[in-house]
């Protein structure tokens, strides 16, 4: 399966272990975001912004599982990302989509009917199991 995790862009050491998680369950990374480079202000930066965030909804739109990794920081990005989602799924009845942590009510649409509240990534992991086909 291929899989998207969206958090804060701070996030991005914790989200290199997740990753590597999902990797060794044989699933694949929808598209690794981790590789950006910081580029606020964006509007000095409108080139790498569009590419960028282009990038990540098309990550968005080809995975089967969505996960967001809740921050007390709510970040306008991941939760753009997070509406992607929730759009894909009521439209097309995918991606399953995740919320994940301690911070699971600073946002009204964490409570959509397409979206499961779980305390861990290992809980998802666990839940969506090994990939059969590359085993």
């Amino acid at each position: 399966m291929k899989i998207y995790v969206a958090t804060t862009f701070e996030n991005k050491e914790k989200l290199l272990e997740i990753h590597k998680k999902i990797k060794e369950m044989g699933h694949e990374i929808a598209y690794d975001w981790t590789t950006h480079k910081p580029i606020k202000p964006y509007d000095k930066n409108k080139d790498l912004a569009i590419q960028y965030s282009s990038k990540d909804i098309e990550g968005v739109d080809n995975c089967d599982i969505f996960i967001l990794i809740s921050n007390e920081k709510i970040s306008p990005g991941m939760h753009t990302e997070f509406g992607a989602a929730i759009f894909s799924n009521m439209k097309y009845g995918k991606p399953l989509i995740y919320v994940v942590g301690e911070h699971t009510s600073n946002s009204i649409f964490y409570f959509h009917p397409s979206v499961k509240i779980v305390d861990s990534v290992d809980e998802v992991i666990s839940e969506i199991g090994v990939n059969k086909e590359q085993i």
